[in-house]
């Protein structure tokens, strides 16, 4: 946890020293000068960012991967659009040295989760931003910040083979973010993922329980 916040205290110590016409131009965001705040859309929620570098969703603070994450790329993104030229973890710099906890702490639980159900996965993809990419027997791109899309896929398991999932990221990814961010950006994407089953299934409850209440 100290590691989280520590990050996150040097992001906003950074951000508040980048000028706001130069943030908006390179990273997508938009800055509203009246109300002195950005706001930028961050897998498929438009969140808001003051001058301080606090970030909010709906007023309400976000969770210090996800703010970490958007101060990060609001003070390094490079301003390339994507390529949309999808390349593994294992090709951006460095990746090798983590790539084997990024498929333990991300595409294996992506594939654990959604391999004998892709209908479920595609729901999930799409809350996301998600739209349709030919890739695997399921694949989706998501917008997980305006120029740094993330692409999913998945590949369904049966009797002989397991199932299986990748997360793969733009050419462009290691412009705006380092290979360590990078990490963290595809582990939310997995999370958030993984979230939408908890989601139904708090939304089931809930309809249950008013359906005993009548």
């Amino acid at each position: 946890m100290c590691n989280i916040i520590s990050a996150y205290q040097e992001a906003v110590k950074e951000f508040r020293q980048h000028d706001p016409g130069d943030v908006t131009l390179r990273s997508g965001a938009v800055y509203h000068a009246k109300q002195a705040i950005f706001t930028i859309s961050y897998f498929n929620l438009e969140h808001q960012i003051d001058r301080e570098g606090r970030v909010t969703l709906n007023g309400k603070s976000v969770p210090y991967n996800d703010r970490t994450l958007i101060l990060q790329y609001l003070c390094y993104a490079s301003g390339l659009p994507p390529r949309e030229k999808w390349i593994s973890f294992l090709e951006l710099p460095d990746g090798r040295h983590h790539y084997i906890p990024f498929q333990t702490d991300a595409t294996i639980p992506v594939a654990n989760q959604f391999g004998c159900s892709p209908e479920e996965f595609a729901r999930a993809a799409r809350q996301l931003g998600g739209t349709l990419i030919k890739m695997g027997d399921l694949g989706f791109s998501v917008p997980a910040l305006p120029k740094l899309p993330l692409a999913v896929t998945l590949w369904e398991g049966d009797e002989e083979f397991r199932a299986q999932a990748n997360i793969l990221f733009d050419s462009v990814a290691s412009t705006h973010l380092s290979t360590a961010a990078l990490w963290v950006l595809g582990v939310e994407l997995a999370t958030k993922l993984l979230g939408h089953i908890d989601q139904r299934a708090a939304a089931k409850q809930e309809v249950n329980w008013l359906g005993k209440q009548e």
